[in-house]
């Protein structure tokens, strides 16, 4: 799982070691993906955690071979599912794989002369797969370079919450930019704050900014109750308008319920 410093090597569990990881900009390094010196390349060189729904409806540009989705890159890609079906060949091995968010997904493994096929994953046991999405006319599938069984099942667990933390950094870096100093919502309309200057920089209207101003004065690791948030907020606003704007909010992927329903944390305080 993601925990600011990346994954360790293959054999350890995780991801890459010796230059991988999970970077600032939520997805993965491949190896040697900071080398300045190699070809120019258009296709994104950071591998991005992914399920088989999002690669089947991400958008491909035929141009330039890049898909996307909700705007991340999924090129590169890791994934976790279970085998369904192995079909080996001279030099190659395909697995469908079954990760549950959509129908099975066609993974092939090409296989070295160095390698041991008798230690290749069987079906019906859970792998993870780290490869290229491939469009091939109707169809789409992967090209992999490894696909290796879990160590353990908390794995699935903490592929999820890669996919769903990566997800929501993109999504919010693509509601909210930059131009020329300042900063817009999606519309292109500058964002406002409770007194009406731009520099609220999520676009968020006055009450809305209210609640996850007070939230974000959460000092506990279950965050705040609504009740907490209205002492906080005063009388300015009720019990209603407060249920209202925490529901925006946590449909924007702004904040999250942590022990209830009741309460409250912002998801960018780690």
């Amino acid at each position: 799982m993601y925990n600011g410093g990346g994954f360790g090597s293959f054999g350890d569990g995780g991801g890459f070691g010796g230059g991988g990881g999970f970077n600032n900009d939520q997805s993965f390094t491949s190896p040697n993906g900071g080398n300045k010196n190699r070809p120019q390349n258009t296709r994104p060189q950071n591998i991005m955690p992914a399920t088989v729904h999002m690669m089947l409806h991400a958008s491909h540009d035929a141009n330039t071979d890049i898909f996307t989705y909700e705007g991340a890159e999924l090129n590169l890609v890791t994934f976790v599912g279970v085998i369904r079906d192995v079909v080996e060949a001279t030099t190659s091995v395909t697995y469908q794989i079954d990760d549950y968010t959509g129908p099975n997904m066609s993974v092939r493994k090409f296989i070295s002369d160095a390698e041991d096929k008798t230690s290749l994953p069987k079906s019906n046991g859970y792998v993870r797969v780290y490869g290229n999405l491939r469009s091939l006319g109707d169809s789409r599938n992967i090209i992999a370079f490894s696909v290796r069984p879990l160590t353990t099942h908390n794995e699935i667990t903490s592929h999820m919450l890669d996919v769903v933390k990566a997800s929501l950094y993109h999504r919010k870096k693509n509601k909210v930019t930059t131009m020329g100093g300042m900063v817009t919502a999606s519309n292109g309309n500058p964002a406002t704050n409770t007194n009406g200057n731009s520099d609220n920089s999520l676009g968020l209207n006055p009450n809305q900014n209210k609640v996850y101003g007070a939230l974000k004065k959460a000092t506990s690791d279950i965050g705040m109750s609504i009740n907490e948030v209205l002492n906080q907020i005063g009388g300015s606003m009720s019990y209603k308008e407060i249920k209202n704007a925490i529901e925006f909010l946590s449909n924007e992927g702004h904040i999250y319920s942590t022990i209830d329903d009741e309460h409250y944390k912002l998801t960018d305080m780690y």
